[in-house]
């Protein structure tokens, strides 16, 4: 293979055929999935499924048929930045698209097999966020300070088994952070703000280690001993380290503010729920009933019940307003002591 060249980031392509089936089966359930959601009234927003289209099945095809996969075995910053895609980028966008929140609102009882996946017990000891945090950050780390990345340009089934570990851990992280009802009710919106700020923070790690060791950590690369790439080995992880840390950052701040903005919509929406229920109790309170009663004169001191007016002469006590009581206890003026109330004698 001739020397990598600049030129080659947007030129070089291959018909790898994971990365191919990778993206078929991002496109066509999605596509199914917001043709049903369109169908019921209820389809994603056009920016939502853009978003899915660009950053989320778009990266995907430059990381798995793009230079990023032509160079990955040459080119130590490439195979390094095919990498951070896969695991920070490509995840983002998918979870960007809503495609957990559709399938919510086609299925509001939940009956869906994916929906009862994500809400049962493993998924929510998976989805935890100390766990799905230390499972992103781990698994892009131990990639490059073990022999995980020398293998995985060496073995094609390793490199897929890579890059399905490096996709799902990810997936674990964003979806739960940008989806409803998956974390725990603790994490609130602010909550999974500050969430989305410090996963920011340690995406930044592994990039830091690869770009500041001062030996080679992948020593087997096949790369390092190829001259495909040019510059110097040493240089060459520096130059990935930098990749890592490029990509982690550049998708942090866009996490950080999809997810603040959901939490100004969270606000929106309970401030209106709110404003309906104040609404909807004012209204009541203006339609009093009128039971209150009081009896009027007939044969045998029984009289018929009549609306009460506001001279009955009662005390203020509260069983002398209420309309089931007042006309049993109220004070009799006549000083017979028959306990028979004034309106009701003839």
């Amino acid at each position: 293979m001739s020397t990598f060249t600049p030129s080659d980031l947007l030129t070089a392509w291959t018909a790898d055929p994971e990365g191919l089936a990778l993206c078929l089966l991002a496109v066509v359930p999605y596509a199914l999935l917001v043709r049903r959601a369109a169908r019921a009234g209820s389809r994603p927003a056009a920016g939502r499924i853009v978003l899915y289209a660009v950053l989320g099945v778009g990266t995907l095809a430059y990381a798995t048929c793009g230079a990023p996969a032509v160079f990955r075995a040459d080119v130590f910053w490439l195979g390094a930045l095919r990498v951070g895609v896969l695991a920070t980028v490509t995840p983002i966008g998918l979870a960007l698209g809503d495609p957990v929140g559709v399938l919510q609102r086609l299925h509001p009882d939940g009956d869906h097999v994916l929906l009862r996946v994500l809400h049962g017990r493993v998924a929510r000891v998976l989805t935890f966020p100390a766990v799905s945090t230390l499972l992103a950050t781990g698994t892009l780390l131990l990639v490059f300070v073990t022999p995980v990345f020398v293998r995985s340009v060496t073995s094609p089934a390793a490199g897929v088994v890579l890059d399905l570990v490096l996709l799902g851990t990810g997936l674990i992280f964003v979806v739960p952070l940008l989806a409803d009802d998956l974390l725990p009710a603790w994490a609130t919106p602010p909550v999974r703000t500050f969430l989305a700020f410090v996963d920011g923070l340690l995406d930044a790690v592994p990039g830091i280690v690869v770009m500041t060791a001062t030996t080679l950590l992948s020593p087997g690369y096949p790369g390092f001993s190829s001259g495909v790439s040019g510059p110097d080995p040493l240089l060459d992880q520096r130059l990935g380290g930098g990749a890592l840390l490029a990509v982690a950052e550049s998708v942090g701040l866009p996490v950080i503010a999809a997810v603040f903005l959901e939490w100004v919509r969270s606000d929106e929406r309970d401030a209106r729920a709110s404003d309906l229920l104040e609404d909807e109790n004012a209204r009541a309170a203006t339609v009093q009933p009128h039971h209150e009663t009081s009896p009027t004169g007939g044969v045998g001191g029984v009289g018929a019940a009549t609306p009460a007016s506001p001279d009955t002469g009662g005390s203020g006590l509260w069983w002398e307003q209420d309309a089931r009581l007042a006309g049993r206890y109220r004070r009799s003026t006549s000083g017979t002591g028959s306990g028979v109330d004034d309106d009701a004698t003839p």
